[in-house]
């Protein structure tokens, strides 16, 4: 195929569609959000287009049906005035030739009592003089040649709308030949206003059942357009409820047709999402813990290294989750701090045993070594992705709320708090467990200790919370535990 002919064709789509969507956001200028709101629905937009279908059909067939009823009561009027027009010709020949005025006026006397709705008659001869007249004062005077709006001109019949003695009227001229000669000419006017009569009569009759078969037809639609959505509908509820998780899914088939198929195959769906889900959750909470229970295990397994310190990072576990619910955390906040705590010395792992083990007090080198597992825990925490949020735990727990810890000199609320947490925790289950160059502090002594710290290794508002929750236990856990 030709390029510029592939390019032409490529181009046509989408310069229509662009101008649709110029169309559409000119409408969507003009029209109240609230309206567009409405239309967002389905079924609102079904039952537009319906109603709007409906409302042009009936109109127009309407205005089509009066102006069909306009030009038959039109033909008819014209029909009625030309019949009388004639029979006056016909019978005012001889007696113009006779110069019969009373037989003249008489005729012209009983034709417009014969018709309410003629104004006026007159009989002229050929130089427009008025021979007879409805109105006895007019004879012999000249009635004027008045041009109007033409309505018909059949023959030598001549239909006028014209404004004559201050009345709109139709006006029926014909001339009045008496063996084949001209001998005078016949005009009568016929008030409107008993087509008008009709014609409004006939046009409030077409419209006011135009307009209840528009109602009927908006009725209609509004039930069908709901009967149509409201399967939709529901699914629609059915999907919503199916996303939040809300158990065994079922929506009702309402139909046989191809909305309760779809029905029926999203029943299907949702209970084998449903199964689905519940497996899910099932291995997710085995998983869960059985990533705890690893945690736990590694746990134990770096504190079995040091028999004086076993147990130690479930004690911390334990007194840290007593704090973290003195400050109101959640139950997942809780979660990540018990296995902070579990973690936070598992970079010792670097550290020798012949360090951890030493039955005398450490060296300068030594403690360099020994300061440098919080760092060594962050590097071996980055290795995995799930456990990155544990890092800043890990990382500061060994750092002094004025600013002289390790290993990065944080200082105040530069700390993260639940390293601070952790902070007193550690240092308080360090102070009251025995090691082999010292002897455990009691928990009266730890507490004073912890005092004494107050403002400088450790928060002063935590301190007094942590003291203050300490005080309130009857037993301070000793054993391992896990929230």
């Amino acid at each position: 195929m030709n390029k510029s002919v592939f390019n032409s064709r490529q181009y046509r789509p989408k310069k229509s569609f662009g101008a649709l969507s110029r169309v559409r956001r000119t409408c969507n200028y003009f029209i109240p959000g609230w309206i567009q709101q409405h239309l967002h629905r389905i079924g609102n937009r079904l039952a537009l287009l319906v109603v709007g279908l409906i409302a042009l059909l009936t109109l127009g067939t309407a205005f089509l049906v009066i102006g069909i009823m306009d030009d038959v009561l039109l033909r008819s009027m014209v029909k009625r005035g030309a019949a009388s027009v004639y029979a006056i010709a016909g019978s005012a020949g001889y007696s113009i030739l006779a110069d019969d005025r009373l037989a003249l006026d008489n005729l012209t006397a009983q034709e417009q009592r014969a018709q309410d709705d003629l104004v006026y008659v007159a009989i002229i001869d050929h130089s427009r003089k008025i021979l007879a007249h409805s109105q006895l004062d007019l004879a012999d005077s000249i009635l004027p040649q008045l041009t109007g709006e033409l309505i018909e001109n059949d023959g030598p019949l001549r239909v006028s709308q014209v404004v004559r003695y201050g009345h709109r009227v139709y006006e029926f001229s014909l001339p009045i030949n008496f063996a084949g000669h001209l001998v005078g000419e016949v005009v009568t006017g016929l008030d409107p206003l008993s087509l008008i009569s009709a014609r409004s009569a006939a046009r409030w009759r077409i419209l006011f059942i135009a307009s209840l078969a528009i109602f009927s037809g908006i009725i209609g639609t509004l039930v069908l357009a709901r009967r149509f959505t409201y399967p939709l509908t529901q699914l629609s509820q059915g999907v919503e409820r199916l996303k939040a998780g809300t158990g065994k899914v079922r929506v009702p088939v309402l139909a046989n047709d191809e909305l309760g198929e779809l029905t029926q195959n999203f029943n299907k769906m949702a209970a084998e999402i449903a199964t689905q889900r519940q497996s899910l959750i099932e291995y997710s909470t085995n998983l869960e813990k059985s990533y705890h229970d690893i945690v736990r295990i590694l746990a134990g397994a770096l504190d079995a290294r040091d028999n004086y310190t076993y147990g130690h990072s479930a004690r911390v576990a334990s007194l840290a989750v007593m704090l973290g619910k003195q400050l109101g955390q959640n139950e997942q906040q809780l979660k990540d701090l018990e296995m902070s705590c579990l973690l936070h010395d598992i970079g010792k792992i670097r550290v020798p045993d012949c360090i951890l083990n030493k039955q005398a007090p450490l060296d300068e080198k030594e403690n360099s070594r020994i300061r440098e597992h919080p760092r060594h825990g962050a590097e071996i925490l980055t290795l995995a992705d799930s456990l990155h949020r544990y890092i800043p735990t890990v990382k500061h727990h060994h750092e002094w709320y004025n600013g002289q810890g390790y290993p990065a000199s944080l200082q105040g609320e530069q700390i993260p708090l639940t390293a601070q947490i952790v902070a007193i925790a550690d240092a308080y289950d360090a102070m009251t467990t025995s090691r082999p160059y010292r002897q455990g502090l009691p928990p009266d002594a730890a507490i004073s200790e912890i005092q004494r710290y107050r403002g400088t290794q450790f928060s002063p508002w935590l301190t007094d919370l942590f003291i203050k929750a300490l005080q309130g236990e009857q037993n301070i856990p000793q054993e391992e535990s896990g929230f």
